[in-house]
C-alpha cells in the first residue's frame, strides 16, 4: 500500500505542476512556465533534465510503466503528455512554431502509445483529447508511425 500511495502523490504533485504551468500560461509568461513544466518531468522521471533528454520517448514510456500496475503507468504517460502539449503551447506564444509543431506531435504520440498499451475506460480529465492536438497539428502531414498508431487505436476502438 505505501507504493500506491507513494503514486498518488506523485500524480497530485504532477496536478500541482500542471495548474501551475496553466496559470503561468494564462499570465501570459511562456517561459516560466517552461520552467515549471522543466520541473514537473524531473520530478516525474526522478531525473535532472539533461538526463531524461538522452532517452527516446519510447524508452520514456518504458522508464514511466517500469514496475507500474497498467493504469498508473497510462495516468503518468498521460500527465507527461499534458505537460508535453502545455509546452507546445508555451512555444506557440514565445512564435516557435517549429518546437510547438514537435511538441503537440509528440504530446499525441504518447496519448495514443497510452491507450493503446494501458487501455482503460475513461481518460483523465488531465489528458490531452486526440481530436484536440490534431487541431493543433492542421497542417503538419503526420508521418506514418504516427498514422499507424491512429488507426490502430481507432481499430481498437478508444
Amino acid at each position: 500500500m505505501p507504493q500506491r500511495d507513494y503514486i498518488l502523490r506523485l500524480i497530485e504533485q504532477l496536478g500541482q505542476f500542471l495548474a501551475r504551468v496553466l496559470q503561468q500560461r494564462k499570465q501570459n509568461a511562456p517561459q516560466e512556465a517552461l520552467q515549471t513544466i522543466m520541473a514537473a518531468f524531473e520530478r516525474l522521471f526522478g531525473l535532472e533534465a539533461v538526463q531524461i533528454f538522452q532517452f527516446t520517448p519510447d524508452q520514456h514510456i518504458a522508464m514511466l510503466a517500469d514496475g507500474e500496475l497498467p493504469e498508473t503507468a497510462r495516468e503518468k504517460v498521460l500527465m507527461y503528455a499534458a505537460l508535453t502539449a502545455e509546452a507546445g503551447h508555451c512555444y506557440v506564444t514565445l512564435g516557435q512554431p517549429k518546437l510547438a509543431q514537435q511538441s503537440f506531435l509528440s504530446a499525441l504520440r504518447l496519448v495514443l502509445k497510452a491507450r493503446l498499451q494501458f487501455p482503460g475506460d475513461q481518460l483523465p480529465e488531465f489528458a490531452p483529447k486526440t481530436d484536440a492536438l490534431l487541431a493543433l497539428l492542421d497542417d503538419t502531414p503526420l508521418d506514418g508511425g504516427t498514422r499507424d498508431l491512429l488507426a490502430a487505436v481507432e481499430r481498437a476502438g478508444h
